[in-house]
């Protein structure tokens, strides 16, 4: 059951052809003082114009398109939301982190001597976010042809497109054909919205009406189709880290993934004049000879729709490689551009430095000179001191290669409540075969074991590991009438998930690089609850809808909370989102997006 999204209108130009589209502008305003430092800011301002039309020239072919212009202006109109970036190296044991700005409107403020910085020394820019304007992956989101047979036996769809597979909501176990968007809304966008099409070719083969049919009925199976899909066009997941280093600066906003806190794990102690670079090393986006390629077996058994699926694709998430640093001479704060040089320094070097120097200086309670001196070989004439960037790449070069299975079935046997409504029940399976994971535990070049922060400095063939994943989800949808609710004229829909995610030998793994702060570990049997519910009042003119999601093993929670105001006719649709996490930082899905609690108040105009 897919959580609802916006109407659209459309207007018939002719025979065949339809147009439409909608315009809708948001403004959010931020409340966690993790990000506002208290009171409240507006920290998101996000707009969307989509064009829609389908054409059928004759009865069998139909064309469709979809184009989009979206982007945030909070760059413009927002307030200034500050976040956690750099260990402080002036605070008790380097627990602390510099604040910086996550837009222009604050530039930060120039450092001083080791004793005394600045408190928030970098401004950042999300300037990239104002226009998602390249039009292949970011403006066209269908455009694609699809020809039926006569007799309904098969159908061939080309183009640019999205297929959702899957019964889960949520959490993704077999709605994995296109990678997500979690930009705007992290993973509280609407599904339709968050996935990102590609161009891509699907087949679709009815196997009763070509003549499969009484072989597979023989077995119990009916209606059965198959879907095959091959996609050329690679995409991964698209997502900003808030990074602050002058060298590699990016901001996401207010749903911009945060910087890590770099702690020690065995000492406690931050890890100071440290910052990272983040280079994406992706396959090609076009890849005829090495494409995604997915199949789907749906059929009606035991009174039930099934599906059978299998993917061979490639991952959407990254792992994190280590390949060298830079040493930033003359400039505490990582900013080569104000520096006497910058060498670059290689991996094998970086890990003998960082391994073999900085981390024993830090647990032997080295001071913040005694680290630039003794380790970094500063200061320099002036009283100018160092910094490194770690050069990190993001990896999404490892294949995805998953089968699984779904089933659902209206328990008719089951009639429940005041008006004997009848369940109906969802269940889900997959099984990825060598999953990448760094490794929250590995080992150095000098046979060290490393946790935390100091297991990423290590050579890659040390700091990644694959490891097959098994996936579980059951789940129940019901239409609830309260018998105390004498007035109620509607039914509520409420759909209830639960989650277990199993990783064998899993328990020193990294759940998501570049975190891995304390407890940050990937869990090796994960649990997930979510509940939906949604009801219209006022004979359909107030529409509310509560999602709730928690995070078991972390202890995690998350709401959010839709209010949809249908009074203004069939064009306007004013809209109020509450969005809240209760999370510790970094601690699974939910950590990461502790500190975008915000209220929304959007308009869309349908036409």
């Amino acid at each position: 059951m897919a959580w609802n999204s916006a109407a659209r209108a459309e207007v018939s130009l002719a025979d065949g052809f339809t147009i439409g589209g909608r315009l809708k502008q948001g403004v959010a305003v931020a409340y966690d003082k993790k990000v506002t430092g208290g009171g409240v800011e507006i920290g998101q301002a996000a707009y969307l114009l989509e064009l829609t039309s389908a054409w059928r020239p004759v009865n069998d072919v139909t064309v469709t398109a979809d184009f989009w212009l979206r982007g945030d202006l909070y760059q413009d109109v927002g307030g200034d939301l500050t976040a956690h970036g750099i260990q402080d190296y002036s605070s008790p044991a380097f627990r602390d982190q510099f604040r910086y700005h996550l837009n222009r409107r604050g530039a930060g403020t120039p450092g001083g001597p080791l004793a005394n910085p600045a408190s928030d020394p970098y401004g950042s820019d999300d300037e990239q976010n104002v226009f998602l304007s390249d039009f292949n992956d970011e403006m066209i989101r269908e455009l694609a042809v699809k020809v039926t047979d006569p007799q309904n036996r098969y159908a061939l769809k080309i183009g640019k497109f999205v297929r959702a597979w899957g019964q889960s909501d949520g959490i993704r176990l077999l709605d994995v054909l296109h990678a997500q968007d979690y930009r705007q809304k992290f993973i509280f966008g609407d599904s339709d919205e968050m996935r990102i099409p590609s161009w891509m070719a699907a087949v679709d083969l009815d196997l009763g009406r070509l003549g499969f049919g009484d072989l597979l009925s023989a077995v119990g199976i009916t209606q059965p189709k198959l879907e095959l899909i091959y996609m050329p066009e690679y995409h991964h997941s698209r997502f900003v880290i808030n990074n602050p280093p002058p060298g590699d600066s990016t901001s996401g906003g207010l749903y911009g993934l945060p910087y890590p806190l770099l702690v020690d794990k065995t000492s406690g102690r931050g890890v100071p004049f440290f910052g990272a670079n983040l280079s994406d090393r992706e396959p090609d986006q076009f890849r005829p000879g090495e494409p995604t390629l997915g199949s789907r077996l749906k059929f009606e058994v035991a009174g039930g729709e099934a599906t059978l699926n299998a993917l061979y694709g490639y991952q959407d998430m990254p792992v994190v490689k280590m390949t060298g640093a830079h040493a930033v001479i003359g400039n505490a704060l990582h900013d080569g551009s104000n520096a006497i040089a910058v060498i670059p320094l290689d991996a094998a070097t970086t890990e003998a430095v960082v391994q073999g120097l900085y981390v024993p200086a830090l647990r032997a309670g080295a001071s913040a000179e005694q680290i630039q001196t003794g380790v970094l070989g500063c200061p320099y004439p002036g009283g100018s001191f160092c910094s490194v960037n770690v050069q990190f790449d993001l990896d999404y070069r490892y294949r995805r290669k998953l089968i699984g299975a779904s089933y659902t079935r209206d328990m008719v046997e089951w009639p429940l409540g005041p008006k004997e409504v009848s369940p109906v029940l969802r269940a889900e399976f997959s099984y990825e075969f060598d999953k990448p994971f760094n490794c929250a535990i590995a080992t150095t070049m000098f046979g060290n074991q490393e946790e935390g922060a100091a297991a990423l400095i290590v050579d890659p063939s040390r700091g990644v590991t694959e490891r097959d994943q098994l996936s579980f989800m059951i789940g129940a949808d019901y239409f609830l009438w309260l018998p105390f609710w004498t007035e109620q004229d509607t039914s509520i829909f409420t759909s209830v998930q639960f989650f277990t995610i199993i990783t064998p030998n899993g328990e020193d793994l990294l759940f998501q690089a570049p975190y891995a702060s304390y407890g940050a570990k990937l869990h090796p049997v994960q649990n997930y609850g979510t509940l939906l519910a949604s009801h219209n009042f006022d004979d359909g003119k107030l529409a509310a809808e509560l999602l709730a999601v928690y995070d078991l093993q972390n202890n995690g929670f998350a709401i959010r909370q839709r209010l949809d105001f249908n009074y203004f006719g069939d064009h306007w649709r004013p809209r109020i989102e509450i969005t809240h996490f209760e999370a510790n930082p970094e601690q699974g899905v939910l950590g990461i997006a502790q500190q975008a609690d915000n209220v929304e108040f959007s308009l869309t105009m349908q036409f």
